[in-house]
């Protein structure tokens, strides 16, 4: 007896399971961002002693043990490819725009995917997988795989839950709130705002169920034939979802057992800065102003006028400036600017001499400046970016400027709220709520998986409302039924009363008339 006990209790002690779980990520999406939030959740299952196998456009170049990549080809991928001419001009229903710019990118990429290598070797290997990981996000066909793999399935959302997500969770969707994805709102709205948000969601979920479903069904059935159960079917089996958010960033949800905030997970494996860098940040007595509009927007292309506005509003300033531009030049750059075309966000942002982070609002940048706790001056370009940057305002440590108003005073007058004391403040009252968890994100993230097989798919979690159809959800039936019988109840009641008095005025009339 003694021999197992003291197995059991090494193993305890050096942390390491007892088991190990073939675990498959789906990731068609070529988008460099998203992929930053799943990596770290696939690199912790295999140090965790899991094998993971992942199917993306981003292999590993040096993968750690128990980490096998195979490589999606035949798309571009989504880095320093966007330029600052598709944001000018834009018009007032520009999200609808970029639904359909989603709509179109997520066909390309299942039908990529679906007809790739790696799906057609995955498929021949017949292994069995335990889990499977697949993104969320703007197509489904990746569940189709999962269906035909007969295992369960975790959905992961490198932005806050969109409106076509909550269903198949069994997620309140709560539109008064809880602001739609583009729209740009905070969770304090006016009534105009209320009621914009409450269109965009409902139009959004009904949009997504008409074009991205509809796709979806036709490239899995062209690739496997008409067996295939309908996308929408399959988007009801999701066991759970990883979401990137935070409520002391993005504000507080309802939010079922079934979805797990694991928002900041790629914030880790901190390095050291170089010696050059160090040095401009370590060196600057009145602090840095770092400026980086992400990985997708080549920032370069920026306009003559709205750089010539920010530089001169950044030439009249005390702190010195470090500046993420893609070319070895900028013109008209004043001697406090400092320019790299590639820079180490992370460690930059928190280092403490920094100041004010300006950017485009995405939200791993977003995310990176709430743990480190650093004021934003945020300029939305597209998608989940103005809700971040609303966030970020409304929780007092951020400033929206938006790009159409880009001029020197905007600009100064921008920084100008960000350097304040009460911003700071604010910023690192996020940061503290921010870093303290019970649970690392990765741990959180890693235990769940391992949950979610253990229960078989994390049953108990399912919430009956996915089986609902939509008018019993919204107790549409139930207000008939009222409305229904209040209207019988007191329109007997209006007819007794007239029958009533009216009888009784009529009587007392004829008595009159006879009396005379």
């Amino acid at each position: 007896m003694k021999l197992p006990v003291v197995t059991v209790l090494l193993l305890l002690a050096t942390g390491c399971p007892t088991w190990s779980y073939k675990i498959l990520g789906l990731f068609p999406h070529p988008g460099l961002s998203h992929f930053h939030f799943f990596e770290p959740i696939l690199k912790g299952l295999a140090a965790a002693g899991h094998e993971v196998t992942v199917v993306s456009h981003f292999p590993n170049a040096n993968p750690p043990p128990n980490y096998v990549d195979l490589p999606l080809e035949g798309m571009k991928l989504l880095s320093d490819s966007v330029s600052f001419e598709l944001f000018e001009h834009r018009p007032s229903f520009s999200h609808f725009m970029e639904f359909f710019m989603l709509y179109e990118w997520g066909k390309q990429a299942c039908e990529n995917a679906l007809n790739s290598a790696a799906i057609k070797t995955l498929l021949e290997s017949k292994v069995q997988y335990d889990l499977v990981l697949t993104e969320q996000f703007n197509n489904d066909c990746m569940l189709g795989v999962a269906h035909l793999l007969n295992a369960p399935y975790i959905g992961l959302s490198s932005c806050p839950l969109m409106p076509w997500h909550y269903d198949r969770v069994g997620n309140p969707i709560t539109p008064s709130y809880i602001p739609s994805l583009f729209m740009g709102y905070s969770e304090k709205m006016s009534f105009k705002e209320r009621l914009g948000n409450y269109i965009s969601a409902y139009a959004f979920k009904a949009m997504y169920s008409w074009f991205n479903d509809n796709a979806a069904n036709a490239l899995l059935r062209q690739r496997f034939g008409d067996t295939i159960p309908d996308v929408k079917d399959l988007q009801k089996r999701t066991s759970m979802m990883f979401v990137n958010q935070h409520y002391a960033l993005s504000g507080p949800k309802p939010l079922t057992p079934a979805v797990v905030e694991v928002g900041g997970i790629h914030i880790q494996d901190f390095k050291e800065l170089d010696p050059e860098l160090k040095s401009l940040l370590d060196s600057a007595d009145h602090g840095v102003i770092y400026i980086s509009w992400g990985s997708m927007i080549r920032p370069e292309t920026l306009p003559e006028e709205k750089r010539n506005a920010i530089l001169a509003a950044l030439g009249t300033l005390k702190q010195r400036v470090i500046w993420k531009w893609g070319n070895d030049t900028l013109p008209n750059q004043p001697s406090n600017v400092y320019i790299r075309k590639w820079l180490p966000q992370r460690e930059i942002l928190c280092h403490p001499k920094v100041r004010v982070f300006m950017s485009h609002g995405g939200l791993l940048g977003s995310s990176e400046t709430a743990y480190c706790g650093v004021p934003v001056v945020a300029t939305p370009m597209y998608g989940d970016q103005y809700n971040n940057a609303a966030a970020l305002a409304h929780r007092g440590m951020g400033v929206v400027l938006p790009y159409e108003q880009i001029t020197k005073d905007s600009v100064m007058e921008a920084l100008r709220k960000a350097l304040e004391p009460t911003t700071m403040e604010n910023a690192k009252r996020v940061s503290y709520s921010y870093r303290n968890r019970p649970q690392s994100a990765v741990e959180t993230a890693v235990w769940w998986c391992e949950h979610v097989v253990a229960t078989g798919g994390l049953p108990l979690a399912k919430s009956h409302s996915t089986e609902m159809p939509w008018y019993a959800y919204q107790m549409v039936d139930l207000q008939l039924c009222v409305y229904a019988f209040l209207t019988v109840y007191v329109s007997c009641w209006v007819w007794l009363f007239k029958r009533v008095c009216c009888r009784g005025v009529s009587g007392f009339k004829d008595e009159k008339v006879k009396t005379n």
